[in-house]
């Protein structure tokens, strides 16, 4: 008998990971290879894509029913059909979705069951599933948005200290930008952080986390802060479901999945307006979304 499988894709800013699963969601092979972030370099992401695609085909002697690509960048450059088409046209034509990775996360999080989902690493966002319809609030980027992402959880402390050392205050976040940037003086600071890619501006929450976790006041009320806001953003999503509102809230990512301060404070926020809401941790392997998708929207390439 012919073994059937699916091939999940999550591809992200800084790889990507191509899994293959057969009809029991057991997994049978995984490929990682490059970024696949689309309105990067949309080329390079789209060679990554199929490269660890074909890898896998190469490798497993069956039937691949179909493909999930969740990407990155997919929001911000559209053409989802298309994109699905030239990824189909590149692996054996075979049947193709491409969605955003923030919505390969919500299948593998919910399981293919309604409720909301919210990513928090470098940048955030929340979206939510109710019988088949996708809401979505914030995830706006750096700039606009991402609030309790790892950017903006550095953004807000970082401002903080500049406020502080304007002021000539007592803050210990002074002294940790001094240290984390290299410089003696925190306005020198400000050259090196606009030279900085959002990565490495967000890989810094963790040091304000740490710097809260030891009991300090300024850092734990950026974290606060932080948390508060990601929350306010769940809570206009659930706001915006249908009644009865599903509750499931699963969280996921770096900033989500490591500190427990920002997540106590993120749950008892929401617990205030919706206490029967269900926390759960993702466990992050989005790839396993393409287990879970009930989308019929799969296509071919047609020339």
């Amino acid at each position: 008998m012919t073994l059937k499988y699916q091939i999940g894709v999550d591809a992200g800013g800084t790889h990507t990971i191509a899994i293959a699963y057969d009809t029991a969601g057991q997994e049978l092979e995984q490929i990682e290879t490059g970024p696949g972030q689309l309105n990067t370099d949309y080329e390079d992401a789209i060679n990554n894509i199929t490269t660890a695609i074909n890898q896998l085909l190469n490798q497993i002697d069956g039937d691949c029913q179909r493909v999930l690509c969740g990407m990155a960048g997919l929001s911000v450059i559209g053409n989802a059909p298309q994109v699905a088409a030239e990824i189909s046209s590149k692996i054996g034509n075979l049947p193709t979705r491409a969605v955003t990775d923030s919505l390969l996360a919500l299948y593998n999080g919910l399981k293919g069951e309604d409720g909301g989902l919210v990513i928090a690493g470098t940048g955030s966002v929340f979206n939510g599933l109710q019988k088949g319809h996708i809401i979505t609030t914030g995830g706006y980027g750096a700039v606009l948005g991402d609030e309790g992402s790892g950017y903006a959880i550095t953004l807000a402390a970082l401002k903080a200290a500049l406020l502080s050392w304007d002021k000539r205050e007592e803050n210990a976040l002074i002294q940790l930008f001094n240290q984390l940037f290299d410089v003696e003086n925190l306005v020198d600071a400000t050259a090196k952080f606009y030279q900085m890619s959002n990565p490495e501006v967000a890989s810094m929450a963790v040091d304000v986390a740490k710097l809260a976790d030891q009991g300090n006041p300024a850092a734990t009320a950026v974290i606060k802060q932080q948390a508060q806001l990601l929350a306010r953003d769940i809570i206009i999503g659930m706001d915006r479901y249908e009644d009865p509102k599903p509750m499931t809230v699963a969280l996921t990512g770096s900033v989500l999945a490591n500190n427990q301060m920002l997540r106590n404070f993120l749950e008892n926020e929401v617990w205030k307006k919706y206490p029967k809401a269900k926390f759960t941790v993702s466990n992050g392997e989005n790839a396993r979304g393409v287990i879970y998708d009930k989308s019929n929207d799969y296509r071919h390439f047609t020339s």
